[in-house]
Order: C-alpha cells, then sequence, then structure tokens
C-alpha cells in the first residue's frame, strides 16, 4: 500500500522537523513490503504540497504526527486529504493523541489514533486495509463510536529495539545536517523520572508502569546507524538525544569505547545533574564529547521540586557544572519560565543560579501545558488556560498559554528576549557573537585580534 506520513511544523519550535517516530514508522512499513513517503508541512503555503501528493501518488493511507500545538493544523490537513478521497483513511499519532485520545472527537476526518508505540500495530492496521478486512480491533488504535472513544488494548513495549530497522534518512534529515552542523541520533527509548510538565510519566501511566525505564539498543546497532549515515550524509558531529544519555553504566561505558574507536567524532548529549560524577565526566570526554545540555529548569527550589517534580538541588546543578568545567565540557542550561505560581522574584532566583554555574550557555522556554501531564492537567482542571488562544496557539514554548494579565504576560516574553543578556557574562556574549561573525565573514586573524584585547579582561556580568 501506498503511506504518506506527515509531520506538521508550523511556526514550530524547532526549525527543521525531522521526526524519529515517523522515521522509524516508515522504515518498518517499508521493511514490510509497504510504499512510504514523509511530508513536512511548515506554513499554511505547504498545505498545496499535500493536496499534490495526495492526488498524484493516491495514498492508501495518510499519518500525521501531532503535538498539542500542532493538532489544529493536523485537523485542518485532515480534513483537505479527505476532501480529495473520502476512502483515504486518516490516522494520526504522536504525544497528543497517546495522552489524550479524546481529542479525535476534535474532528471527522481523522479515523483512528495511534496510541503509544506503533509500528507494529501500523503494519497491522495496513495488511488489514489490504485484504478488506475490519481494522477495529488493531491494538494501539483509538477510534470514535458515536460520541464515545473507543481504545484498543496496546501491545506491549519494544523491549529488543534491534528487531527494528533504522529510522529513515530521507532529505529532513540531510537538511537537519546542514541546518544544525551534526547528525541527531537516538539510542534508547525511556525515561525513568517524572517531571509533571513531561509526557514520561503519563507515559508509563499508559501501560501500567511506575515509571518509563529506558529501553537500550545494542552498542553495535548504534555504531552500525552512525555508519550507514555518513556514508549517506556527510557530517562531523553527532547530537545523542536520547532523553538522559547512558542511564546504564555498562552501556554507556561499552558505548563511548566504541564510539571512540569506530566513530571518533565529536558529539553532545543531555544529561541529569544527579548522575553526574568525576568517573563519568572523564568517560564522555575521553570518548569525545565536548557539550552536555543539562535541564536547570528552575534557579527556585521550590518551583523546580514541587512543581516540576524535578528533586534536584542547587549544589547539584553547581557541582555537574563545575565539573564539566574543569574537563573543558562545554555546557548548556536548558530553563523553563511562566509555571503556574512563579513569581518574578522566582524568575530572578534562575537568572541568578545560571549566572553562578556560568554555563557556555543558556536558553529559556515558556511554560506550555499539554494534556496528559501532571502539570498541563492541573492547568486544565483549575481553569488557569485561556481556552480560546490554545486552541489558536501555535508559538509552543515562545508565549503563554496561560491567564496572565498582560503586564505579567509582558515580563515573560521580556525575560524570554533578552536571556542571554540577562544570564551570561558580557565576555561570553561577546565571544558568541565574534564567533559567528568569523564563521560568516570575519578572517579568524581578526578575531584573534579582537579576542586578545577584549577576552583577556575581566569578566563584567550584566544586571
Amino acid at each position: 500500500m501506498n503511506v504518506l506520513l506527515v509531520i506538521t511544523n508550523i511556526n514550530g519550535f524547532h526549525e527543521v522537523p525531522y521526526s524519529f517516530g515517523l522515521g522509524s514508522i516508515a522504515s518498518y512499513i517499508t521493511s514490510k513490503g509497504h510504499n512510504t513517503k514523509i511530508l513536512a508541512i511548515r506554513n499554511r503555503e505547504d498545505y498545496d504540497k499535500l493536496i499534490d501528493e495526495a492526488r498524484l501518488n493516491k495514498p492508501s493511507v495518510v499519518g500525521f504526527s501531532a503535538v498539542s500545538s500542532q493538532y489544529d493544523f493536523v485537523k485542518d490537513l485532515a480534513k483537505l486529504v479527505k476532501d480529495i478521497d473520502k476512502d483515504i483513511m486518516v490516522v494520526c499519532g504522536g504525544v497528543h493523541p497517546t495522552l489524550y485520545p479524546n481529542a479525535i472527537l476534535e474532528s471527522d476526518s481523522i479515523d483512528g489514533f495511534f496510541v503509544g508505540e506503533s509500528e507494529i500495530a501500523f503494519v497491522d492496521l495496513l495488511d488489514r486495509l489490504e485484504k478488506k478486512m475490519d481494522y477495529s480491533a488493531v491494538n494501539n488504535l483509538a477510534y470514535r463510536d458515536a460520541d464515545k472513544v473507543i481504545v484498543n488494548r496496546l501491545n506491549p513495549l519494544i523491549h529488543d529495539l534491534d528487531k527494528l530497522p533504522f529510522p529513515l534518512k530521507d532529505s529532513l534529515f540531510e537538511e537537519f545536517i546542514k541546518t544544525n552542523g551534526f547528525a541527531p541520533f537516538f539510542f534508547s527509548r525511556g525515561c525513568p523520572y517524572s517531571c509533571s510538565y513531561c509526557s514520561n510519566h503519563a507515559l508509563a501511566k499508559k501501560y501500567g508502569m511506575a515509571t518509563n525505564k529506558p529501553r537500550f539498543r545494542s552498542v553495535d546497532s548504534c555504531i552500525k546507524e552512525i555508519k550507514e549515515a555518513r556514508e549517506k550524509y556527510p557530517f562531523n558531529s553527532v547530537w545523542i538525544m536520547d532523553d538522559t544519555f547512558g542511564l546504564d553504566k555498562k552501556w554507556r561505558q561499552e558505548f563511548c569505547k566504541a564510539y571512540k574507536k569506530e566513530i571518533n567524532l565529536r558529539f553532545l548529549c543531555l544529561l541529569r545533574v544527579n548522575i553526574v560524577d568525576e568517573k563519568f565526566i572523564n568517560l564522555l570526554k575521553a570518548a569525545g564529547c565536548y557539550r552536555i545540555m543539562f535541564g536547570v529548569e528552575s534557579g527556585n527550589e521550590w518551583v523546580r521540586n514541587v512543581v516540576m517534580n524535578r528533586n534536584l538541588s542547587n549544589e547539584q546543578i553547581s557541582r555537574a557544572f563545575g565539573l564539566c568545567r574543569k574537563h573543558k565540557i562545554e555546557t548548556l542550561a536548558l530553563n523553563i519560565i511562566g509555571v503556574p505560581g512563579e513569581t518574578e522574584e522566582m524568575i530572578w532566583d534562575t537568572i541568578k543560579l545560571n549566572r553562578k554555574i556560568r554555563s557556555d550557555d543558556s536558553g529559556v522556554n515558556i511554560f506550555y501545558p499539554y494534556k496528559g501531564t501532571k502539570l498541563g492537567d492541573a492547568c486544565f482542571e483549575k481553569g488557569l488556560v485561556d481556552i480560546d488562544l490554545y486552541s489558536s496557539f501555535s508559538n509552543e514554548r515562545r508565549q503563554t498559554v496561560l491567564k496572565y494579565d498582560e503586564q505579567y504576560q509582558q515580563k515573560l516574553y521580556y525575560y524570554r528576549d533578552n536571556w542571554e543578556d540577562l544570564v551570561l557574562p558580557f565576555t561570553t556574549r561577546m565571544k558568541r557573537r565574534l564567533l559567528k561573525m568569523a564563521r560568516n565573514s570575519f578572517a579568524w586573524r581578526s578575531l584573534r585580534a579582537v579576542k586578545n584585547n577584549i577576552f583577556c579582561k575581566k569578566e563584567v556580568t550584566h544586571v
């Protein structure tokens, strides 16, 4: 069967919308004999691309992947598909359908949702459609029954991830590399932590688990995927996008050893400060890790540990960043502002902690309430969400949909827009700008002269 998979990224958070979920499904259903193509819709002008593709190649199934902020666009696109041919089956998967399956009632053009991990279920659906069999009993499928939603039982999580083919590496993967300068990879699924704003605790609940314990691919499989991708697309850096890299100590030791021997490219990864120690940092440094991203999230311990359920201390955060600085590994501090109950003074706690840890880079997002998460559901239950704004919203993590007064909203936007100036030392900000200019147009010799005149001076913290 011909299958068209679509990822929407309209005013999205990430510039290039490569999807590991769709990439994995595309590879798996292709391995079972079906024809698959992935299409990215980045703005409303791209709607015509979907119309043209549906008319030209006549897919039997169109599958979307959606997060909350993109679901309204998916509903519009699903209607366009049905207007072309009402017999095309339209399905949608991803985080939003998984955590909030009742959203299928919002669209008459979507025939079914896929809930949870759905490679096997998707193939089952295609096989039944091909044989003109009833598909209503397909596992992981949710569908409308009058004004009710039926959610079928879920297939068990795939524990032997090596049984799945590598995610499809298409033009979007290539574009991601060209835009960001590194190739992205996922080597595990799951995260055992229960941050209230994140989907992992909700995903665990879907499967009747206390935590979403990570499942790892074999080291050989990971190394092989990088090699195959590099043969097709040249790159000199790797981004390991696992929610938390190397939680399994044996796996990370084997991986780092094999990576250094067989790949030997610099890489960056995501970690939690509580698992960092001298031995781990040494292992990463020896393997070629040049940058680590940490979720600081908030400098206020009440916000971080009570509201966000992070269970991390300021001391743990400071120690992790200090170890990276000691071993000359760059750091990026990730932060969130605008959660319920946070005051402007608490935002300044975050700014001050970021200054203290002296990260090489720092970024901030504005809180977004995802349905199905503890904090997101609490926002809806307590009437904190502007429903009209939420229903037409696309500026995910860049604006707020909570019912803050205009003055506080403007403060959130001020802090987000001026975060680097507020957090990073003057010399760090100047270095970043000059490096960017150097890569674009300046000679390195001119940059070195400027560095000698500026960077050797005492750091001045912006106030």
